[in-house]
C-alpha cells in the first residue's frame, strides 16, 4: 500500500487538505476531504458540473448564483446538494420521500424542464423492466443541450450482468436478519435469491446489476442523447485523480 502523500483544495468545500494517503484521495469511494467528508466520486461530479455550465472546472463555492439555472438531484448528497441549492434553482429528489421523483414513472409536465440532472450510483438500483424507461425519462425531463451527470459502477468491456433477469412481480423479505428476494416470474415460476448486495442508503438500494460501458453508451444514445462521454477528469489540485479507467462519471447531452 502506498505512503505517498498529496495536497489538494477540495472543491466541494473549499477547504485545503493537506497529507493525505494517495490511496485514499484516488479512491472512489473513501471519505477523504477532511473538512466535508467527500469522495473521489463526489468532487469529481462537481468537476465536470462547473466545466459543463461554465466552460471550466472551478470550486463550487465559486459557482455564480443563477436561479435561471434548473436542475434535480436524484438522492444526491447532501455535501454539494445544499450548496447546489444556493446556487441554482435545484432540488434534490428521493424515490421514498418528499420530495419525490420516481424516474420511471414521471408527468409529462416536467419534460424539457431541466438544465442539468444528476444520479450518482442510483440506476444500478432500478428494475430491469424499467431501466430503459429510466434512461428515456431522464433524456425528456432536460431541455435541448441540457446535461446528465451520471456514475454507476461498471466494468470496462463485456456486457452488462442483470442479477435478477426474469424480475417481473417481487417483493424483499427480511427473517432472521437475512434479506431474501422472492420473484414471480411473467411465466408464473416462483425463484428465490439470497446473498443480496445492498448499498448504502435508504429506499431501494439493492444491487441489481453490474454494468458496462459499452452498454451504458447504448441506452444513452438508445434514450435520446445526443452525446454521451466517459470522463476521466483529472484535476490533483482539487483532489481529483481517477487511477482506474471504469466506474468514472459519464457526461450525457440532451
Amino acid at each position: 500500500m502506498s505512503t505517498e502523500r498529496v495536497d489538494f483544495l477540495c472543491n466541494l468545500c473549499g477547504c485545503r487538505n493537506q497529507g493525505v494517503l494517495r490511496n485514499h484521495a484516488e479512491n472512489r469511494e473513501f471519505q477523504s476531504c477532511a473538512h466535508c467528508h467527500s469522495s473521489l466520486r463526489m468532487r469529481s461530479l462537481m468537476l465536470a458540473l462547473g466545466a459543463e455550465l461554465f466552460g471550466s472546472p472551478r470550486a463550487l463555492p465559486a459557482f455564480p448564483v443563477d436561479k435561471h439555472i434548473r436542475g434535480i438531484g436524484m438522492s444526491d448528497w447532501d455535501g454539494y446538494a445544499l450548496p447546489l441549492a444556493t446556487k441554482f434553482d435545484y432540488v434534490n429528489t428521493f424515490y421514498h420521500v418528499e420530495p419525490k421523483l420516481d424516474i420511471a414513472n414521471v408527468p409529462e409536465d416536467r419534460f424539457g424542464t431541466y438544465d442539468f440532472i444528476i444520479s450518482s450510483d442510483v440506476f444500478e438500483h432500478i428494475p430491469g423492466f424499467l431501466l430503459d424507461r429510466a434512461f428515456e425519462n431522464t433524456r425528456r425531463l432536460l431541455k435541448p443541450g441540457g446535461i446528465f451527470l451520471f456514475t454507476v459502477p461498471f466494468d470496462k468491456t463485456g456486457e452488462t450482468r442483470e442479477h435478477f433477469p426474469r424480475l417481473h412481480d417481487f417483493r424483499i423479505v427480511e427473517a432472521g436478519g437475512k434479506r431474501v428476494l422472492h420473484n414471480t416470474t411473467k411465466d408464473g415460476e416462483h425463484e428465490v435469491f439470497e446473498d443480496l448486495v445492498f448499498h448504502g442508503g435508504e429506499g431501494m438500494t439493492l444491487e441489481m446489476r453490474m454494468f458496462t460501458e459499452p452498454d451504458l453508451l447504448r441506452r444513452l444514445a438508445a434514450a435520446g442523447f445526443s452525446s454521451s462521454t466517459v470522463r476521466i477528469d483529472n484535476a490533483p489540485h482539487f483532489g481529483v485523480v481517477w487511477p482506474i479507467d471504469y466506474a468514472v462519471p459519464i457526461v450525457a447531452r440532451a
